[in-house]
């Protein structure tokens, strides 16, 4: 309806009426594909990311549950009511640097600042804004950012081969021959179990398996200004970023993105997530993709296949409490290694976007990627955010009619930049 803020979607109890009779092959194959994409490599990045938090078993399983959970609700509901095949998930980058800076605060100022970014895209939401504000997104600056904060993780497959040649060398050869003869099964998958073969047969270790006698661990937040402006800030950006990219991908397959909608939601959900440890949800760009592609079967039937998909990750959050302590127990080496192998695609993604040739920024991309390399924290304030002032700064200086002529694209122009990526390289949100 015309001048509505949140955009008016289909009756829902006439939509479950229709589901039925909408279910084909595509659309659930589609269902199954995405759900294995947007676990295998991600789950071994975020056990990763705990480890190196030291967060325990129960943190963890919270965090995942929330994760998977939450977004599988968001899916499920956007696509039985407005009946387009929107893939609801986490940014992967944001998730990245949230990584990084769940060493440098608390986990109460953490759930504060991931609230504050909740209601920062609630009110881009009501407000209709979102628009004008991603068209100001200096994104290979953003991008360049990225790439300097997931660099270590990079780093971490050369030295979890050099401390473990053989076993961590034979989970690497595994995903380099997967990749080679297969593109059925992602070589993320072919790593892990590889890597946990390995890990029983040659370095002797001893699994640990979870049960249901976990707790759910509830973080009352505290809000502090260095920890929202460290937390917050970067993470709205790179939800942003990643919300342009799905968004341009169901226009590209011609559907009228809930735009308004969406933002709310997923703000109300971040909002929820947030005391869960969850650092908030996004439209999954390469998710959204799958499901929304031409391979999904007819285009009035793609949103069956999300909507089996948003049912599926909702049944996989009740077993992370079986897989969390089993893969937070695999050895060190091999979990660093299966972190780097899965960013790969988005290593290599933030970089060519930053640096490529048709970029006019690459000086202020430069200085961004190595102030996000650097790990500084200045005033209480962490890299993430230096890394981006730094970044603008330089260009202003050094690239001012560039940065003007940049932040001067529309969306259509952009969108266009980043939908071969996302389709292509495997995307930034899951």
């Amino acid at each position: 309806m015309k001048g509505r803020i949140i955009e008016q979607g289909f009756g829902v109890m006439e939509s479950f009426r229709e589901l039925p009779g909408n279910v084909n092959v595509h659309n659930v194959t589609a269902a199954m594909i995405g759900t294995v994409f947007a676990i295998a490599g991600p789950l071994m990045l975020l056990i990763n990311i705990s480890n190196e938090a030291h967060l325990t078993n129960d943190q963890t399983v919270t965090w995942m549950f929330a994760f998977f959970f939450l977004a599988g609700i968001q899916m499920m509901f956007v696509n039985v009511y407005y009946r387009q095949p929107a893939a609801i998930g986490f940014s992967l980058p944001g998730a990245i640097v949230i990584g990084y800076l769940l060493k440098v605060f608390p986990l109460d100022q953490m759930a504060g600042a991931y609230i504050v970014a909740a209601l920062a895209l609630i009110f881009l939401g009501l407000t209709g804004l979102i628009k004008k504000v991603v068209r100001y997104l200096p994104l290979p600056i953003v991008m360049a950012m990225i790439a300097g904060a997931l660099i270590n993780y990079g780093l971490g497959i050369v030295s979890s081969v050099q401390k473990d040649y053989v076993g961590a060398g034979l989970t690497v050869i595994a995903f380099f021959l997967s990749r080679l003869f297969t593109k059925k099964v992602p070589p993320q998958v072919t790593a892990l179990v590889v890597g946990i073969f390995v890990s029983i047969f040659l370095m002797k270790w001893h699994a640990t398996v979870g049960n249901f006698s976990f707790n759910l661990v509830f973080v009352s937040p505290s809000f502090r200004v260095p920890a929202a402006v460290s937390v917050a800030f970067p993470l709205l950006l790179l939800t942003l970023a990643d919300f342009l990219k799905g968004n341009g991908i169901l226009q590209v397959n011609k559907y009228n993105t809930p735009v308004n909608a969406i933002m709310t939601l997923t703000g109300l959900f971040g909002v929820i997530g947030g005391p869960l440890l969850s650092p908030g949800y996004t439209l999954a760009g390469p998710l959204t993709a799958i499901m929304a592609g031409d391979e999904a079967g007819p285009r009035e039937s793609r949103w069956v296949g999300a909507f089996v998909k948003g049912f599926i990750q909702i049944l996989f959050a009740a077993f992370v409490v079986f897989l969390v302590p089993f893969l937070k127990s695999l050895p060190g080496t091999v979990i660093n290694l299966l972190a780097g192998l899965a960013m790969i695609s988005l290593f290599t993604n933030a970089f060519d976007v930053a640096f490529k040739s048709s970029n006019k920024l690459q000086i202020g991309a430069f200085f961004a990627f190595i102030v996000a390399c650097s790990n500084i924290s200045i005033y209480n304030i962490a890299s993430p955010v230096w890394s981006l002032l730094v970044g603008v700064a330089v260009s202003l200086i050094f690239e001012r009619e560039n940065l003007k002529a940049s932040l001067g694209i529309g969306e259509q122009s952009i969108k266009s930049t980043v939908i071969g990526e996302g389709v292509a390289g495997g995307g930034n949100a899951l």
